[in-house]
């Protein structure tokens, strides 16, 4: 056992394993590291899993006693849990009491799963201290890798990498946003749109392609699956609420923009006057906290320019071309909902010259 009390082993970019943090500094260098999401799987700490959530992590909770193996059934709905964390890209950190035995079962289940094989998990656990630690657990692995059987179409992988690194964009996207707040700093805005209050919140919102890009990032990375999924509901109620309006117009975003018109609608991310992502929520929601005056004008004119120059720079390494219109807008409840990505890839894929 390592002499680091706060020792994480890395098995992917994503994903890691180590012993129970049982003390906030603990917590803390688990943040650190860049930790978002936790699996625990302690079955002898009954709150362990409720202070991990309350220190602000994503957690799954799937008690396993010691030296015991978890049913299949519930394994399966943790691997699913698993596999949706990662693909989102957070980073998930799984831990039993000193994460061997437990843990190693569960790992080795997640490496078979991605279609590794069993020759290949044996190999990557032999130098990990993770590792199926009896009998139970090794049989439970072995049947697990005689279910999931062995991928043989490509090279197993345990991460999609992204073929675009986003993170200049994103770091080009959040000077602006940072331009934003200094010049309210200044002017003395004390109160702020989706963090003191919610007075914009029911306004109709379309973001730019950057903005999209850099919501459905942090969306994905700081919202736990039940804030998420919440989220997503919401926006299919304004769905149902307004289809028949957006049926009868000439597109979709005039028919939400009909549709907050007609009723109140609040934000899909709102919580009372708070929002879900307040440090990452849309230029939109800045400006509403602008006075009308010729220098905010100015501001809110360069700020939208350069947002659309980044999102034309985003769509050039996406596609390989500028986009054919610009600007690129999305309406935001599209965003929050996924769908956004239906529309940008048939922006990809219509023709040039088409209008």
């Amino acid at each position: 056992m390592s002499d680091n009390p706060y020792a994480i082993y890395w098995i992917t970019d994503h994903l890691a394993t180590g012993p129970a943090p049982m003390s906030y500094d603990h917590l803390d260098a688990l943040k650190a590291a860049g930790i978002d999401a936790i699996m625990n799987l302690c079955a002898e700490y009954c709150d362990l899993h409720d202070i991990q959530d309350g220190q602000g992590f994503e957690v799954y909770y799937l008690p396993i006693e010691d030296e015991e193996a978890p049913q299949l059934q519930a394994l399966e709905e943790a691997l699913d849990w698993l596999d949706e964390a990662i693909y989102l890209g957070k980073r998930v950190y799984v831990h039993c009491r000193y994460g061997i035995g437990r843990t190693g079962t569960v790992i080795s289940a997640y490496l078979l799963r991605r279609g590794l094989g069993s020759k290949l998990v044996k190999q990557k656990i032999k130098k990990m201290r993770s590792r199926p630690a009896n009998f139970y657990q090794w049989w439970l692995v072995r049947k697990i890798g005689k279910k999931e059987g062995r991928l043989t179409i490509r090279e197993p992988a345990l991460e999609w990498k992204s073929l675009v690194d986003l993170a200049p964009f994103f770091a080009d996207h959040e000077a602006l946003l940072s331009r934003i707040d200094t010049f309210l700093d200044h002017r003395g805005v004390a109160k702020r749109c989706g963090i003191e209050h919610a007075a914009c919140c029911g306004s109709y919102v379309e973001v730019s392609l950057i903005e999209a890009a850099y919501l459905t990032h942090h969306l994905n990375r700081k919202l736990h699956r039940e804030e998420r999924q919440a989220a997503i509901a919401r926006c299919g109620e304004i769905y149902r609420r307004g289809r028949e309006l957006r049926q009868s117009s000439a597109s979709q975003a005039e028919g939400f923009a009909r549709l907050y018109a007609a009723q109140p609608l609040l934000c899909p991310l709102s919580q009372g006057d708070r929002c879900l992502v307040a440090p990452s929520r849309p230029l939109t929601c800045r400006f509403s906290d602008l006075a009308d005056g010729e220098e905010e004008r100015s501001l809110v004119t360069a700020c939208r320019q350069r947002s659309a120059e980044l999102s034309a720079e985003l769509f050039l390494a996406l596609a390989g071309e500028f986009p054919s219109r610009e600007p690129i807008t999305f309406p935001l409840v599209d965003v929050i909902s996924g769908k956004f990505v239906q529309t940008f890839f048939y922006l990809l894929s219509r023709p040039a010259d088409e209008p």
